[in-house]
């Protein structure tokens, strides 16, 4: 007779509870998972964001777009290798649908937009072809084109010069997210093509990106990207892209506090069932403890007995709540794209679930490691 023996024959005495208790903690920590993924999703994104990339734009949302004479004035910034500048396109294509584009200029912008993924082809067939556009994998698929199809798109602000809404473009290749695949519903047109040929807004832009050297200098340099604009009727803010992403995450509230305060009230729950449902199991049991030490069993296995039977159920419910939560992972994901049950998450997960058992079993089992074997048989406690 061994331990293991010992532990599978005490977890199904009873059935019913181990399932329902085996499943409460499965739920727990199927919750746990998720809510632990979002932390880590957040984490993940901010430090993935690059911090030499800065973003510089319009201080007051809605404000007249930026001069793009202030790209040369940006480019002479100490510390300043790489400018881009963007524009918003937007037009209706077989009404009702709407496509989005961004004008730039293509090469620079992928080189910067590190989450964008484009062949070469593409870059360099919307170099040659002036009204070229590139069009995300996504909007290939939804509207089942092509590249070298023409397409017209209706603007719904941006007039040509002989007064047309109407602007053809044609498809010259395609681009994709890195990771979040079906994220990406956009497309990449050429600025100087948009801004030559258009009758409004004409030679400015709504944003900057900005490469720098050095990114512990990231700070210093949009201050003085935004000190060119202190004195105009632009003034901006410039940020970088992990500055952005740890804002976003702000806006979104304070997730990290309302996770973990989800977390800590279903730990003290779970703790509380399982503390209760473990010291009644080990207490209709004292006298067969009483027989184990009778027959030698000294209180150190009996100990370790009792704390393996709690560990198999904690163990078991946990994996299998974590491996839900992995598996749930990419259709949660439809809700919050930032989740992700890495596997740190998953081994944090076990960790818990071992600590938790220790925990809840600690007071009953410490019970009947002091028991001597003749109050253990008459059933008496500690």
């Amino acid at each position: 007779m061994n331990l293991l023996t010992l532990v599978w024959a005490n977890l199904w005495r009873k059935p019913a509870r181990t399932i329902l208790t085996g499943l409460s903690i499965a739920t727990a920590f199927l919750l746990i998972g998720l809510l632990q993924g979002v932390n880590a999703g957040f984490a993940e994104s901010i430090a993935k964001a690059r911090r030499d990339v800065l973003t510089t734009d319009a201080r007051v949302r809605g404000s007249p777009p930026m001069p793009i004479s202030m790209l040369d004035e940006i480019r002479k910034i100490p510390g300043v290798t790489t400018v881009a500048v963007r524009a918003y396109f937007i037009g209706d294509y077989r009404p009702p649908h709407a496509i989005a584009a961004l004008a730039t200029q293509p090469r620079i912008f992928f080189s910067l937009r590190a989450a964008l993924r484009v062949d070469e082809s593409a870059l360099a067939a919307i170099e040659r072809v002036r009204d070229g556009i590139i069009v995300s994998q996504d909007l290939l698929e939804q509207f089942e084109w092509k590249v070298g199809d023409r397409l017209t798109v209706r603007s719904r602000g941006e007039l040509q010069r002989d007064g047309s809404p109407d602007w053809t473009f044609e498809i010259v290749g395609t681009f994709d997210m890195v990771e979040e695949k079906g994220k990406a519903l956009f497309a990449i047109i050429n600025y100087a093509y948009l801004d030559e040929a258009r009758i409004t807004n004409r030679g400015t832009v709504e944003r900057f990106f900005v490469r720098i050297a050095d990114p512990d200098r990231s700070v210093a340099t949009a201050a003085a990207i935004d000190n060119l604009f202190a004195n105009s009727s632009h003034p901006t803010r410039t940020h970088s892209d992990q500055e952005r992403a740890e804002a976003s995450t702000q806006r979104l509230g304070d997730m990290q506090f309302f996770t973990n305060a989800v977390l800590g009230s279903v730990l003290f729950m779970l703790l509380f069932l399982t503390a209760n449902i473990t010291r009644q199991s080990l207490q209709e049991r004292i006298p067969e403890y009483g027989v184990l030490k009778a027959m030698g069993f000294g209180g150190g296995a009996c100990l370790r007995l009792a704390l393996a039977e709690v560990g198999a159920i904690y163990l078991a419910g946990a994996i299998l709540g974590l491996v839900l939560a992995v598996l749930m992972t990419p259709l949660a994901r439809d809700i919050s794209s930032s989740i992700h049950v890495s596997p740190a998450v998953f081994v944090r997960g076990v960790a818990l679930a071992l600590a938790l058992a220790v925990a809840s079993a600690m007071v009953p089992c410490w019970q009947v490691y002091r028991l001597s074997a003749v109050d253990a048989l008459s059933g008496r406690r500690a």
